[in-house]
Order: C-alpha cells, then structure tokens, then sequence
C-alpha cells in the first residue's frame, strides 16, 4: 500500500507521521514545492518582529529527520503538476532539475493549505516594494530583510 501527500507543512507532516503510527508497512511519500517542511507558521510574526532571533528554530525538523524517525520519505521542491485519480497516479516535476516523474498511490491525500492573494486595489499602483504576502519561511525572511 502507497501513500502520497501533496504539502508538507502541518496538516501534510501529521498525516504522514499518523499514517506511520497506524501501519509500519506502508509507503509514505511527501511531495512539496517549497524548500522548508513541518515549520511553525505561526511564529513567523515573532521573527520578523525580532522577538525570534534565529529563523531555524521555525523549522525545527528536515525531510531526513521524518525519514529517520517516521521512514517517511519528503520530497521538497517537487511539484504535483497532474492527479489521476481515475488509475490513482500523479505527475510530479522535480523544480531544481526539472525532471517529471509518475507515481501510483493507493491513497492521495492533499495538504496544500490556502494560497494567499493581493486584492487588485494593488495592481493600479504598479511595483511595490514593501507589499509582502506571509506564507512561508521564505516570505518571512523576505520581510526581515526588508526591515
């Protein structure tokens, strides 16, 4: 049996790490575009307001810490580019090589979370410098840059 999570921040890790606990024989695999999994979203606020020095301690665990203690393997800066849920396979790109690959599940969960929007009151304006959306480790360290 075959797992596949699309996300790998809260809800796509706690699936993956409940998944393990109920069945040590499946296989568990975690696609993610992003670089940073499992981080703590809120405590974004508190770095880029400088009361969280070191923006690690937001991303406390790496895909070869889930592989360790969940065999759970993680792949980030890999994006699900086509769900078949009809023969259970979806197509994912590998970003850094751009590479494609298909893969089967038996199960497909998706943990993608929200994706956040500028209202078009903005677009008027043109390049805005300081308009920032916060959704993720880099995001935050986009702002504190900034700041």
């Amino acid at each position: 049996m075959k797992i596949i999570i699309i996300g790998s921040v809260a809800a796509g890790t706690s699936v993956a790490a409940k998944a393990r606990r109920n069945n040590e024989d499946v296989e568990i695999m975690v696609f993610d575009q992003d670089k940073d999994i499992s981080y703590s979203i809120c405590g974004i606020p508190y770095y880029i307001g400088r009361e969280v020095e070191n923006v690690d301690t937001l991303t406390p665990r790496n895909a070869e810490w889930f592989k360790k203690r969940y065999n759970v393997d993680i792949f980030t800066e890999h994006k699900v580019i086509q769900i078949d849920n009809e023969d259970k396979k979806v197509q994912v790109t590998n970003l850094q090589t751009n590479e494609t690959r298909i893969e089967n599940y038996d199960y497909l969960v998706l943990a993608t979370g929200a994706t956040p929007i500028t209202p078009d009151v903005f677009s008027s304006l043109g390049q805005i410098d300081n308009l920032f959306q916060v959704r993720n480790i880099k995001n935050a360290k986009h702002i504190h840059q900034y700041i």
